[in-house]
């Protein structure tokens, strides 16, 4: 497997989507609404995509996972106490369902870290869906801490995460 990462262009909207829609049947069939079961939109992407902030990785030719790495907090999590600007923040993330299971995402989470590390941040950063306990386990053996869960209506995420960079 040899895994490349690069920023996403407008061209791979469709990439993308196929990539984040994978995980949607596959989240629904065990019992969690994480995404809330609604594809994605292109209109949701199309922004980070133009601010070079949301990733593509291909093996090959093919595309397989996308990630977008922010350098902003989220401010309905991510408060003043948490120093926010010392972290890159891992969001939108997911591997083509076809290629689960393959270490994609742990080389994803490793390469997030290495960025941020060179972009001089402490910490990589995340907030879960909450309900999704599988999801808390995979993150805290990729290195991640849970800090604190925060409800915010409306929003089932909220399950705050931190890993060193370093």
């Amino acid at each position: 497997m040899q895994l490349q990462l690069r920023p996403a262009t407008e061209d791979d909207v469709d990439a993308l989507l196929s990539i984040l829609n994978t995980a949607i049947p596959w989240l629904t069939e065990r019992g969690l609404d994480q995404w809330y079961g609604v594809p994605w939109r292109a209109e949701e992407l199309t922004p980070g995509i133009a601010a070079g902030i949301v990733h593509l990785v291909s093996d090959g030719a093919t595309p397989v996972a996308t990630m977008t790495l922010n350098p902003d907090a989220d401010p309905a999590f991510w408060q003043p106490a948490d120093e926010p600007r010392c972290a890159l923040y891992l969001t939108h993330f997911g591997v083509d369902r076809s290629r689960g299971g393959q270490g994609i995402g742990t080389w994803m989470i490793d390469q997030a870290a290495h960025r941020a590390a060179g972009d001089g941040k402490q910490w990589l950063r995340l907030d879960a869906w909450k309900s999704n306990t599988a999801l808390h386990a995979y993150y805290r053996r990729q290195g991640f801490r849970h800090l604190r869960t925060v409800d915010v209506p409306g929003r089932g995420t909220g399950a705050l995460f931190q890993r060193p960079t370093d």
